[in-house]
C-alpha cells in the first residue's frame, strides 16, 4: 500500500531536493572560480618569463657584434693603422646592422620627400627657393620602424618659402646688380 503525500510534504520534498541542487551549483561554482584563478596567476607568470626572456635570441645575436666592437677598439692600441681599424668598425656596423635587421628593424630615408609627421621630425625649417614647400632637405639623423611601427622618427630640415619681405629684398638686390651691369657696359 502506497502513502498519498500531501501537498506539504511534496513541498518540502521538492525545497530539499532543491537545496541539494543548489549546493551542487554553488560547489561548481567554486571550483571553476578557483580553476580560473589558478589559469590567470599562471598567464601572469607566463607573461613575466616571457618579458624577462623576450629579446633573448636578440642578444645572443649581438653578443659577436660586440666581441667585434671590443677586437677593433683593442687594435687601437696595438697599432697605429688606422685603415685596418675602420675596416673592423665597417665590419662590425654592418654585422650590427644586419642582425637588427634579422629581428625586423627597417632603417628608411625621407630625404627628398615631403615631410610626413608620421615618420619625420621637423628639428628645423630653412627658407630657400630652390626647393619646393615642405620637402625635406637636410636628414640629420634616419628614421627606424619595428613591426611597420615607428619607433624612431627620421630627424630632418624642411623646406620653406622665403618670407615676401625677404623677396622682395631680393628682387631689389638682383634689380641693383642688373643696373650697375648695364652701367659698366
Amino acid at each position: 500500500m502506497k502513502l498519498k503525500k500531501g501537498p506539504v510534504t511534496e513541498l518540502k520534498e521538492s525545497l530539499e531536493k532543491t537545496k541539494a541542487e543548489v549546493k551542487t551549483h554553488y560547489e561548481n561554482y567554486l571550483r571553476a572560480l578557483a580553476e580560473f584563478e589558478n589559469f590567470r596567476r599562471r598567464k601572469e607568470k607566463e607573461i613575466e618569463e616571457f618579458r624577462c626572456f623576450a629579446n633573448e635570441n636578440l642578444m645572443f645575436e649581438l653578443i659577436p657584434v660586440l666581441e667585434n666592437f671590443e677586437r677593433a677598439l683593442a687594435y687601437k692600441d696595438v697599432t697605429k693603422d688606422s685603415e685596418n681599424l675602420k675596416n673592423g668598425l665597417e665590419i662590425a656596423y654592418r654585422q650590427m646592422k644586419t642582425t637588427l635587421a634579422k629581428f625586423g628593424l627597417k632603417e628608411y630615408s625621407c630625404l627628398g620627400q615631403e615631410f610626413d609627421p608620421k615618420t619625420c621630425e621637423a628639428i628645423s625649417f630653412i627658407e630657400t627657393e630652390e626647393n619646393p614647400k615642405n620637402v625635406i632637405v637636410q636628414e640629420l639623423s634616419k628614421g627606424y620602424e619595428y613591426q611597420n611601427r615607428v619607433i624612431q622618427p627620421a630627424r630632418v630640415i624642411v623646406a620653406k618659402p622665403k618670407s615676401e619681405k625677404d623677396l622682395s629684398q631680393h628682387e631689389t638686390e638682383k634689380k641693383s646688380q642688373v643696373e650697375e651691369q648695364d652701367k659698366g657696359v
